[in-house]
């Protein structure tokens, strides 16, 4: 007795674990069924009643149609929970017309944007075979593959055969536990949050999404790849393009950045097609294989691009024909590069399955859209870096142009600002003497008009040559020695070869003239006055000797002499000098340098 009790006990909990493996069992298929046939990547909510579902016979309808929809209609209010299933006379939502062949045979369903069902309409052939042989299968197939809507599967099939695996009454076998199962979840209080609840734990999050929304996310992946490809011609562009005559290694450095960006671009564009494979075993193989495929490829093709750049891209002097041929090129290569490598992988691959490889389905590039891509945004980078260099030589232009207005406005200045200060200190001279001497008078204003005359012609000019300043120059001196008399001796000198070089104009005169006021007119004995213009290896220099007082530590606050330290800071910067010495071989020198 206690021998049948026990076996009794391990008969009931192994029938029942058997039990629990095949709901389990069914459980699973049912949800993949929801997940392949309930959404199809557009729909982010299944198909379903919201409302009760009022179930109305129509046309030629017999007692025994009406019987067995009542029994259908019973059988449905045990599964579905959300809604009431019944059977009505009017205003109903579900019409079955049960019509003669020549009436024709429709479905007619209506859905809100909320994909809630609101209205069905269907016909049944009261002369079809099925009607007559299989009355009952037949009115279960009609109302309740109606009770929502089903799509292709895509990715795998569930292959139970029941109502909701099968495209026609032909090939579903019945109503199945797996189908009734289907129904009462979809009709459950519960249905998303058990379905996100039960795709999560075996796909992960990312495939919940994915069945919902999926249209969604391909476009926030199409917008995001967009955002990455502007950071990524940004980033490109902050750095300097390095040319292919800086050697393979510091050319690729460049362009693996670049190399790396477009694997993670590639990665989101194409992240929407790899979350689909996480419900096979190698789903996170599939997840990672885009970014991983890129940087395989792409390491010979910088090589191939490196090489056919050097060699073919320089000799191409017309910008847009570069770029057509960075294009082809660029395309090619990757091409080239995929099907080296791919084809020896795909090979193995059929070998190891059994399967017969075809080299010629093989090359049928699948991948040809997206390589266009690559190509096409290395030549977009180009032109925008192009566009980018021209405008800034455009603007380092207009900036010249403004900054050589500039210096011509300060030297005008400059020119101004001589003119008057020596005019009055002639004019003052030429007062001293008016009472004194006639005739020096008359010199020192003849002498002044042609001075002036010389400014007038060269008022245009800020360049003048060493000849036509010294022309100015000994006229002043003539002037002031009309001035002076004997007091005041001059002398000039120079070689041949630096009387045609180009100086600017009222450079020498300043000089001499603050020899003549800081030095002559302190001195009680003759003064004498040098002017020494010679070339020094490279080098022009003018030198002002005078015996005059030595110079003070800082001899600039003369008026003339710092407008001359102005002008050449303006004209050459720091390529010019002005140096000063005392004692015996007093004088002022300025140093133009690399003028030979």
């Amino acid at each position: 007795m206690k021998q049948l009790l026990f076996f009794l006990i391990i008969f009931l909990f192994t029938s029942h674990s058997f039990q629990v493996q095949a709901r389990n069992n069914y459980d699973e298929t049912t949800w993949n069924t929801i997940r392949e046939r309930l959404f199809d990547g557009t729909n982010s909510r299944a198909y379903r009643f919201t409302e009760d579902i009022r179930i109305k016979l129509d046309g030629n309808v017999t007692l025994e149609d009406s019987s067995i929809v009542k029994g259908i209609v019973i059988e449905l209010s045990k599964l579905i929970e959300t809604v009431e299933v019944k059977l009505v006379q009017t205003d109903a939502n579900f019409v079955i017309n049960i019509n003669n062949p020549e009436n024709g045979f429709y479905t007619r369903m209506s859905f809100s944007p909320k994909n809630e069902i609101t209205h069905i309409e269907t016909t049944i052939n009261k002369e079809d075979n099925y009607y007559q042989n299989e009355k009952h299968k037949f009115f279960q197939y009609t109302i309740i593959t109606k009770l929502t809507k089903t799509f292709t599967p895509r990715y795998a099939s569930t292959k139970y055969f029941g109502f909701f695996d099968t495209s026609s009454f032909e090939e579903a076998k019945r109503f199945t536990e797996i189908d009734q199962n289907l129904l009462q979840k979809l009709y459950s209080k519960n249905f998303y949050r058990d379905l996100k609840r039960n795709t999560v734990k075996k796909y992960g999050f990312l495939y919940y999404l994915n069945i919902r929304f999926e249209g969604w996310i391909k476009k926030f992946s199409i917008i995001i790849t967009i955002v990455l490809i502007i950071i990524l011609i940004l980033l490109m562009l902050a750095y300097p393009s390095i040319s292919t005559k800086n050697g393979l290694w510091n050319y690729s450095k460049r362009e693996l950045i670049f190399l790396i960006g477009i694997a993670i671009i590639y990665w989101f564009y194409t992240l929407p097609n790899s979350i689909p494979f996480f419900q096979f075993a190698k789903g996170y193989y599939y997840f990672f294989a885009n970014f991983v495929e890129v940087i395989i490829y792409g390491i010979p093709v910088l090589v191939l691009i490196y090489y056919t750049d050097r060699l073919l891209l320089n000799r191409i002097n017309n910008f847009y024909q570069q770029q057509i041929f960075v294009f082809i090129s660029t395309f090619l290569l990757i091409a080239l590069s995929y099907w080296l490598i791919s084809i020896p992988f795909a090979y193995l691959n059929s070998k190891s399955s059994g399967q017969t490889f075809n080299l010629l389905d093989h090359l049928v590039l699948t991948k040809l859209l997206d390589i266009a891509i690559i190509a096409i945004l290395r030549v977009l980078y180009n032109i925008i870096n192009y566009r980018i260099q021209s405008m800034v030589n455009q603007k380092d232009v207009e900036i010249a142009k403004m900054k050589e207005l500039k210096n011509q406005a300060e030297l005008n200045a400059l020119h101004s600002r001589i003119n008057p200060h020596f005019l009055y200190n002639s004019l003052n001279s030429i007062a001293s003497l008016a009472h004194i001497d006639a005739d020096k008078t008359e010199n020192m204003a003849t002498g002044l008009s042609e001075l002036f005359r010389y400014s007038i012609n060269k008022e245009n000019k800020t360049f003048v040559t060493v000849a036509e300043e010294l022309e100015m120059v000994k006229k002043y001196l003539e002037i002031e020695k009309t001035r002076f008399g004997d007091r005041l001796s001059f002398e000039i000198s120079t070689d041949e070869g630096s009387m045609e070089k180009q100086i600017p104009k009222f450079m020498i005169q300043p000089l001499v003239e603050n020899a003549i006021k800081h030095g002559l007119s302190k001195i009680k004995g003759t003064g004498k006055i040098r002017v020494q213009i010679e070339r020094e290896e490279k080098d022009l220099s003018i030198a002002i000797f005078d015996n005059g007082p030595d110079f003070p530590e800082e001899p600039v606050s003369g008026y003339g002499l710092q407008n001359l330290y102005d002008k050449l800071d303006i004209i050459y910067q720091n390529k010019a000098s002005i140096n000063w010495e005392n004692g015996d071989n007093k004088h002022v020198r300025i140093t133009l340098k690399n003028q030979f």
